[in-house]
C-alpha cells in the first residue's frame, strides 16, 4: 500500500477506498460508508502499525514466550494473560456482536489481512521468525478488553492488593482506616483474621504487565469542554490529552482523518479497532479520561477439595488447563482456578488446589463488554449531538470520563463502565460465601452520571471524584483535584477563550498541591541558601526549575516518614514510589495526613517539629549549584517498542534523551517510574483542540504516524510535541 501526498484509488476486493497522507503524514481516507472506511483504516493500520498491532495480541493471548522471546519474565506475563483468559473471553463474545457490527469489525480485519498478505512480515517479526496469522474479529474485542483491563491494573487493582498485603504482612490497621477514611469502615477484627490467614497472596500485578510497552493501556488523562458563552467564536471548544507512556515509539495512538460522503471523522484510533476513540466528526466532538470506577474487587475463598465454600455449602471450582508453548524451553502446563465470580489467585504451576483461604479477583469486564465497546465505536459518529452520543456512550465497558461538545452549542459530561452493583465499599476483600457482601450483577448504565449544560459553561474531567448524587457510588478512590481545580481555575478566568488558551492550559505546569503544602512549610523553612531558594519557587515544573527539584525532595522524604516508615516499612515504601503507579495515582491521600496535624501521625511534638527537624536536614548543607534542575533529572529515552533500546542509537530506532516537564499534581502530568531496569512514564500522548464553529483541530502526537524505522513518518511530531506546538487539520479543505 501506498500513501502519498495525492489522493490513490486503492482497492480491498469489492471495497474501494482513496488514500493519501497529510503535509505531516496523517493518513487520510475516503471511503462511501463506515464499513469502506474500517477497511481502509484495517489497511492503514496494518501498513503504519502492524508490529505494534501483532505485539498486543501475542500479549493478549499469552504467547509472548511462543511467538517473540523466552526467559522468566516473558513466561510470567504468559501466566498472567492466560490466567486472565483475555483471548478465551475475546472469541466467545464474537458470538455477541450484532450483524451490523460484525461486519464493520470483518471489514477491518480485511483491510488488515490484505497489508499482512501482500508486504510481507515487518523486520522485526522476522528477526524473531513469527509469522502473523489472519487478523480476527476476535482481534479486535482483545485489543478492546486489553484497554478496559490494563488502565485498572494500574491503579485500582494495585491500591487494594497494597492494602491485602499490608494487612497480610502485619502492618496497623487503625493508621490503614484513619487513611482510608472511611472507605474502610466496614473492615472488622474477622476480615483482618481472614486476611492474615491467606494461603498465597500474590504480589501486585506483575511489573512487567503494568509497564509493558507493546500493550494499549489506558491511565491518567485531562479533558474539557466550553460552551460558546465563554469562547471568543461563540461556538463550543472541547480539548483532550490522554496521559500514557510516552517515552515509546511509535506513539499509542494513530490518527485518521476519515471521509464519509457528508461527513467526517479526525483525531486519535488505536490499532487493533476500527473507527475513532478520540476526536470529533462534523458534529461532535468527544474525549475520554480514565474514569476511576472500581470495576475490581478481591473476595476471600474459603477451599476445600477443589471446591469454595458458598453459605452452608460447596461449590465445585471450574480448572482451566493450558499450554503455553515456549521457544527455548520445555512447554510448560499451567492450571486456573475460577468461579462465578472471576479467578482464584493460587499457584498456576501446581494442579492441585491446597486447601485453606484464597483471594478471587473479580473483574467486571471478565466475561462481558468488549462487543457493547465496539458497537458503541462504530455508531458514535452518525450522532449529532451531545445527547444522542450520551446515550451510546454509557454503556462502553471501559471506566472512562466522557467530554462532548457539538454545533449546536451543547457541551456535555457522561460517565461510562461496568460498575458492579456492591454492598459493600469494595476497597478491602470480603468473605465469597456471604451471599449479602457478593456482586448483584452491574448498575444499569443509565444511573451513571451525565450533565448536560453547565450554567457555568464549563466541563472538565482529570481522574477526579465524579460520583452521581442520586445514584451508586462508582469512584471510591479518584485521584486528587489538583490537576481538575487548575484546569477550571483557568478555564473560568476568561469568558473569551480560543484555540491559544486552550493551548496554553494543555501546556500549564504550575502545581496547586505546592502552593498549598508550602503555605504551611515556608515560615518552618531554615535560613539557608537552598531553604530561601525553595521558599521564593513559583510552583512551576518547568524543565528548568531548580526549586522543583528541592521540593520534591523534600517532600518524598516527609511522606516516606511519616507515612511510608509507619505503614509498609522504607524499602516497600520505595518500591510502591518507584515501581508502581500507586503513589503518583493517590498521592492525595497521603497528602491529606500532610495537612492534618494529628499527633496519631506526628507524634507528641507535633507536625511544626518534625517538618523542621526534616527541612534542617535536607536544606542545610546543600549548594544550591549543585541542584540539578527539573528538567535534567527527568530525562528518557523514548524507545522502539520492539527493541526496547536493546540496539545502538545511531541506527535510530530510538530518540532522545528528552526532558519530561510537570509533575502528578500539574496539568501536563509527568509520571516516572523505573521497575527491572526499565524507565516508564505517563504524560500527555496526545493533545488535541477544537472549535466546533469550524472544520479544524489542532493536535501533536507523543511520536509519528507510522511505526517502521526507515518511514520518513516514523518520529515526525515528536519535537512539535516535546515544544507545546501543535499541527492545525483543516478537514473542510479534504
Amino acid at each position: 500500500m501506498k500513501l502519498t501526498r495525492h489522493r490513490r484509488e486503492q482497492r480491498i476486493g469489492t471495497v474501494k477506498f482513496e488514500s493519501a497522507r497529510s503535509p505531516e503524514g496523517v493518513a487520510r481516507l475516503w471511503a462511501r460508508d463506515q464499513n469502506a472506511l474500517a477497511c481502509s483504516l484495517g489497511a492503514v493500520h496494518a501498513h503504519d502499525r502492524q508490529v505494534q498491532m501483532i505485539m498486543a495480541r501475542i500479549v493478549g493471548q499469552g504467547r509472548i514466550s511462543e511467538c517473540l522471546v523466552d526467559n522468566d519474565t516473558s513466561f510470567e506475563i504468559d501466566i498472567f494473560m492466560r490466567s486472565m483468559g483475555f483471548r478465551r473471553q475475546a472469541e466467545r463474545q464474537v458470538a455477541e456482536l450484532n450483524a451490523d457490527t460484525r461486519l464493520f469489525a470483518e471489514a477491518y480485519a480485511a483491510g488488515v489481512n490484505h497489508i499482512i498478505q501482500t508486504e510481507g512480515r515487518p523486520l522485526e517479526l522476522r528477526l524473531v521468525g513469527h509469522r502473523p496469522e489472519p487478523w480476527t474479529v476476535a482481534d479486535t474485542l482483545l485489543t478492546v478488553q486489553l484497554m478496559s483491563y490494563l488502565g485498572l491494573a494500574q491503579s485500582q487493582q494495585d491500591v487494594e492488593k497494597l492494602i491485602i498485603q499490608a494487612i497480610h504482612r502485619g502492618a496497623p490497621v487503625d493508621a490503614l482506616k484513619r487513611l482510608l477514611a472511611p472507605l474502610l469502615a466496614g473492615l472488622n477484627d474477622e476480615i483482618v483474621d481472614l486476611i492474615r490467614n491467606l494461603r498465597h497472596v500474590q504480589g501486585l500485578l506483575p511489573t512487567e504487565v503494568r509497564f509493558l510497552p507493546g500493550a494499549p493501556k489506558v491511565a491518567a488523562s485531562n479533558n474539557w469542554a466550553v460552551a460558546g458563552s465563554r469562547t471568543a467564536s461563540g461556538h463550543a471548544i472541547q480539548c483532550n490529552d490522554p496521559h500514557l507512556e510516552c517515552n515509546r515509539l511509535p506513539a499509542i495512538w494513530y490518527e485518521a482523518e476519515m471521509h464519509t460522503p457528508g461527513d467526517f471523522q479526525v483525531g486519535a484510533t488505536m490499532p487493533g479497532v476500527p473507527g475513532l476513540v478520540m476526536g470529533r466528526t462534523r458534529s461532535l466532538s468527544l474525549g475520554f479520561t480514565y474514569g476511576f470506577m472500581d470495576m475490581v474487587d478481591y473476595f476471600i475463598e474459603e477451599c476445600t477439595g477443589g471446591a469454595c465454600r458458598r453459605g452452608q455449602g460447596l461449590e465445585p471450582l471450574e480448572r482451566r488447563h493450558e499450554t503455553i508453548r515456549r521457544k527455548k524451553h520445555d512447554d510448560a502446563g499451567i492450571t486456573i482456578h475460577e468461579n462465578e465470580l472471576g479467578v482464584v489467585e493460587a499457584d498456576p504451576l501446581n494442579p492441585r488446589l491446597e486447601d485453606g483461604l484464597y483471594l478471587t479477583r473479580a473483574w467486571a469486564g471478565h466475561r462481558a463488554g468488549a462487543a457493547d465497546s465496539l458497537d458503541v465505536i462504530r455508531r458514535v459518529p452518525a450522532t449529532h449531538t451531545v445527547m444522542e452520543a450520551q446515550q451510546l456512550l454509557r454503556r462502553v465497558a471501559i471506566s472512562c470520563n466522557w467530554v462532548l461538545a457539538d454545533r449546536d452549542g451543547n457541551i456535555g459530561y457522561q460517565q461510562s463502565g461496568l460498575l458492579p452493583d456492591r454492598r459493600h465499599s469494595g476497597v478491602f476483600p470480603v468473605p465469597a460465601w456471604d451471599e449479602d457482601l457478593v456482586w448483584r450483577g452491574t448498575v444499569h448504565p443509565d444511573r451513571l452520571l451525565a450533565t448536560v449544560n453547565p450554567p457555568e459553561g464549563i466541563i472538565a474531567t482529570a481522574n477526579n471524584d465524579l460520583n452521581n448524587p442520586d445514584g451508586p457510588t462508582a469512584v471510591n478512590l479518584p485521584m486528587g483535584s489538583y490537576r481538575f481545580d487548575r484546569i477550571t481555575e483557568l478555564l473560568a478566568a476568561d469568558d473569551r477563550h480560543d484555540v491559544d488558551s486552550m493551548a496554553a492550559i494543555q501546556n500549564d505546569l504550575f502545581s496547586p498541591q505546592a502552593q498549598r503544602l508550602m503555605e504551611i512549610w515556608r515560615p518552618l523553612l531554615p535560613d539557608t541558601l537552598a531553604g530561601r531558594l525553595l521558599a521564593g519557587w513559583d510552583f512551576s515544573y518547568d524543565p528548568g526549575s531548580r526549586g522543583a527539584t528541592l521540593f520534591e525532595a523534600v517532600y518524598h522524604e516527609v511522606v516516606a516518614r511519616v507515612c511510608g516508615d509507619r505503614l509498609f516499612g522504607r524499602d516497600a515504601w520505595e518500591a510502591i514510589v518507584d515501581e508502581t503507579a500507586v503513589f503518583a495515582d493517590y498521592y492525595h491521600l497521603f497528602d491529606a495526613v500532610l495537612f492534618d496535624d494529628n499527633p496519631f501521625w506526628w507524634g507528641e511534638d507535633g507536625r511544626d517539629h518534625v517538618l523542621r527537624s526534616i527541612f534542617s536536614e535536607l536544606l542545610t548543607e546543600v549548594d544550591i549549584y549543585d541542584v540539578m534542575p527539573w528538567g535534567r533529572r527527568r530525562k528518557v529515552e523514548m524507545k522502539n517498542i520492539f527493541f526496547d533500546g536493546r540496539l545502538p542509537g545511531f541506527l535510530g530506532f530510538d530518540h532522545g534523551l528528552i526532558e519530561l516537564p510537570g509533575c502528578r499534581a500539574t496539568v501536563v502530568q509527568g509520571g516516572l517510574f523505573t521497575a527491572h531496569g526499565r524507565t516508564t512514564t505517563f504524560a500527555p500522548s496526545w493533545r488535541f483542540i477544537t472549535d466546533l464553529g469550524t472544520d479544524t483541530v489542532h493536535t501533536s502526537l507523543a511520536g509519528g504516524p507510522s511505526g517502521r524505522r526507515f518511514s520518513r513518518w516514523y518520529k515526525t511530531d515528536v519535537e512539535r510535541w516535546l515544544q507545546g506546538r501543535y499541527k492545525k487539520i483543516d478537514v473542510s479543505s479534504s
